[in-house]
C-alpha cells in the first residue's frame, strides 16, 4: 500500500461549511432588520425632541408656538411622485400666526405620514386673527393656522394625539400630551 491520499472533502466538512454559512447569514440578516427598526425608532424619538422643544419654548418666552403641516414646496411637481411633508413652527404674534424659522422645520422622511386625531372638534380658529393680513410691503400674505398650538402656561390647544406611522413598519408613535408632568409623552403601538 503506498501512502497515496485521495483528495477531496468528505460529505461532513462540506456539511459543516454549509451550516457555517447558513448561521452566518442568518445573523447578518437579523442585524439588517434591527438596524431598520431602530432607523424608526430613531425618528420617532427625534419627532418627540422637537414637539418638547417647541413646548419649552413657549413656556419660556411666554408666547404660543403652534404646529403647521405642509409640503415641501420643493418636491411638488418634481421627479418624486409623492410630495415629503413637513411639520413647521409658527407663533402667535400681533393677533396672527407668523412661520418661525427656529427650531428648523421637521422633515418627514421614509415614507412617514403624521395625523392629527382631534379630541374637540371645534369650528373655530385657535387663536382669533385679524381679517386684513398684509406684511410690511401691503401685500396680503398666507394665513398660517396650526393643527395644535403649545400654550405658554403648559398647556396645549386643541387635546390631541398625534400618531407617526410608517409605510413599511408595523408600529405607530402616538404623541400624548400628559398634564401632569406637562411635557409629550410617546405610545408604542402595533397596528
Amino acid at each position: 500500500m503506498s501512502g497515496r491520499r485521495e483528495q477531496g472533502f468528505t460529505l461532513i466538512e462540506i456539511m459543516v461549511v454549509v451550516i457555517v454559512i447558513a448561521t452566518i447569514s442568518a445573523m447578518s440578516l437579523l442585524a439588517i432588520n434591527q438596524t431598520s427598526d431602530r432607523r424608526y425608532e430613531t425618528e420617532a424619538n427625534k419627532l418627540l425632541i422637537w414637539l418638547q422643544q417647541i413646548s419649552e419654548r413657549a413656556s419660556l418666552e411666554g408666547a404660543a408656538y403652534g404646529i403647521v403641516t405642509e409640503s415641501d414646496p420643493e418636491s411638488e411637481g418634481g421627479a418624486t411622485p409623492s410630495a415629503i411633508t413637513r411639520l413647521r413652527v409658527v407663533v402667535y404674534y400681533r393677533m396672527r400666526w407668523v412661520a418661525v424659522s427656529a427650531p428648523e422645520p421637521f422633515l418627514l422622511e421614509d415614507g412617514a405620514t403624521v395625523h392629527w386625531l382631534l379630541e374637540d372638534a371645534e369650528t373655530e380658529e385657535l387663536m382669533p386673527q385679524g381679517d386684513q393680513m398684509a406684511n410690511w410691503y401691503g401685500d396680503e400674505i398666507e394665513r398660517l393656522l396650526p393643527e395644535m398650538a403649545f400654550l405658554p402656561d403648559g398647556y396645549i390647544e386643541p387635546k390631541a394625539e398625534i400618531v407617526l406611522s410608517f409605510e413599511s413598519f408595523e408600529r405607530t408613535y402616538v404623541y400624548l400630551w400628559n398634564d401632569a408632568i406637562s411635557a409629550m409623552v410617546v405610545e408604542r403601538r402595533t397596528r
